[in-house]
């Protein structure tokens, strides 16, 4: 039986997690629920995982069951033989450090969020290697990816695409943009997630992540990675070899699709996903992104293409200006300027990751998200 660690329990993803596992309860039982403050919520969820421990990062005083661990007693708990597997599914940066720990402690990780990758991803693969350790992404697009690429050697691959329904917002003029609410933006067509991704997929930041995502787990050519815009949100990538066939990878949007397979693979698991019902389909299209209106992929590229820590700095100017407009500081459009304004801040300084560690790499951060907010202070 296989002990998990689950890293961001009562999220949406983390909450699908749990149905996978409580759909397989002979093969997987929850070592540990970890949250960042939801107490009520975790403390539902360990009732019915009676053998799991608790962590939460911001529990205030209200703690009083001896299922409660510091964080001390985490990192010792995943670093045991009494775990085999963390899903990682906390938002934003702020799993890296228990993603690096998982990862050196040589466990096989299932790594949802983006933003680690985006950040660590050279490292991260590196510290695999060295660790023994194996990194599955179960965000859907690159979930599928490597569902399609089994088998295949490394140098047989000409083309990955990943998908996206467009949002909410890939019919609407540019000229509308400048009145976009965050009611509107947090009305995703297909998935359901948390209020930060949802941002990311309205502004299709999400696909400049998952580019840059891809390079480090894939170790591809950034030439060789692209984002269309999927409207149906069937298909979740498109893998092209050097014969010229195409796998499509095809299934319906529930995250419990690729965390099943996370946890199962190499093999299949139940997890009780509807089917996509093939005479039912009317239609499977592809739109090319319009990178006028949704300059995001054009700051994917520009970050692989000068690296140096740059996707580091991408991604913390996304932070804070998704964390602003969240907070109804920033309009719409003043998140691509922002993003925009930092890179090329960090471009003309020559601001660069001079070292490369777990320590260097979130010190870096820091100092990109803070001249992220000065810009943004400029503005307000």
């Amino acid at each position: 039986m296989q002990k998990v660690v689950l890293l961001g329990s009562t999220g949406s993803v983390g909450k699908s997690s749990l149905e996978v596992i409580e759909k397989n309860k002979e093969k997987y039982e929850v070592a540990c629920l970890v949250a960042l403050s939801n107490i009520e919520m975790i403390k539902a969820q360990a009732k019915r995982h009676e053998q799991a421990k608790i962590y939460v990062e911001k529990s205030g005083n209200k703690i009083s069951s001896n299922k409660f661990i510091n964080r001390n007693d985490l990192l010792k708990l995943i670093s045991s033989n009494d775990v085999d597997t963390v899903i990682a599914a906390i938002s934003g940066s702020d799993g890296l450090e228990l993603i690096h720990h998982s990862i050196s402690s040589g466990k096989k990780v299932l790594i949802a969020n983006k933003e680690p990758l985006v950040m660590a991803g050279e490292f991260l693969v590196n510290e695999a290697k060295k660790h023994g350790a194996q990194i599955i992404p179960i965000d859907s697009e690159h979930c599928s990816v490597h569902q399609s690429i089994q088998g295949k050697k490394e140098n047989s691959i000409s083309k990955i695409t990943l998908t996206c329904s467009g949002g909410p917002f890939y019919k609407l003029s540019k000229s509308k943009f400048k009145s976009i609410s965050l009611k509107q933006a947090l009305k995703h067509p297909i998935w359901q997630m948390g209020r930060k991704i949802t941002i990311d997929s309205s502004t299709l930041m999400n696909k400049a992540l998952e580019i840059i995502e891809a390079k480090y787990l894939f170790n591809e050519d950034p030439n060789k990675i692209e984002a269309i815009i999927h409207p149906e949100g069937l298909i979740h990538s498109l893998v092209e070899f050097c014969d010229g066939t195409i796998l499509a990878a095809m299934a319906i949007p529930d995250m419990k699709i690729p965390i099943s397979y996370g946890l199962g693979f190499p093999d299949i698991v139940e997890n009780d996903a509807n089917k996509i019902n093939l005479q039912q389909l009317k239609n499977l299209s592809f739109k090319k992104i319009d990178p006028h209106k949704f300059p995001s992929i054009d700051f994917a590229y520009f970050a692989l293409n000068h690296e140096k820590g740059m996707p580091i700095i991408l991604n913390a100017a996304n932070e804070v200006a998704v964390e602003l407009f969240m907070e109804k500081k920033i309009s719409f459009l003043n998140i691509y300027k922002l993003i925009s304004s930092t890179l090329n801040y960090a471009y003309k300084s020559n601001m660069h990751l001079t070292s490369v560690s777990l320590e260097s790499i979130l010190e870096f951060n820091e100092k990109a998200k803070e001249i992220a907010l000065n810009f943004a202070a400029k503005n307000i």
